[in-house]
């Protein structure tokens, strides 16, 4: 485990995968820096609930062990909305939500790719999520709930 100013304590990220590369980013300010292993091909989610609505929150998915927060963590605020399952963490100092805990993977943190720093990313899908109606979708959906932890086992 590492530390960084705030004493917060960071874990070590996974060694990278042939199909994965290592992605940087963080918030506009620069007092929150991540890391994560994703591969360079995207697969976003544009979600129409009603705070991802208001902040426009792409994201792709990813299992907590191919993240690494490298500094921040004392930079970081959260809010809770409904049922309070999904973290929203964003900068205190700029605002910005770099990654998240969202809902659907509470074992994994959600990306925003416009937050990672250019030079890895060779292609973005984005696919709809209506939620709107959440639970709904979730059923339907054969593949979301599952993206942290079916990830995390192939590491």
């Amino acid at each position: 485990m590492l530390t960084d100013k705030s004493n917060v304590q960071l874990k070590v990220g996974p060694l990278p995968t042939m199909d994965h590369v290592k992605h940087i980013g963080g918030c506009h300010c620069g007092a929150v820096r991540f890391q994560v292993w994703n591969s360079p091909n995207l697969h976003v989610f544009e979600c129409n609930c009603s705070i991802c609505t208001k902040k426009q929150n792409l994201h792709f998915i990813v299992p907590k062990k191919q993240f690494l927060l490298l500094q921040g963590g004392g930079d970081l605020t959260t809010y809770t909305c409904n049922t309070h399952a999904a973290k929203h963490s964003f900068c205190k100092i700029c605002g910005v939500q770099s990654f998240y805990t969202p809902r659907s993977n509470p074992n994994g943190y959600g990306i925003a790719p416009h937050c990672l720093d250019p030079g890895t990313v060779c292609s973005v899908t984005v696919e709809k999520f209506c939620g709107e109606k959440w639970e709904e979708s979730m059923q339907a959906h054969k593949t979301i709930r599952g993206m942290s932890s079916a990830l995390e086992e192939t590491l």
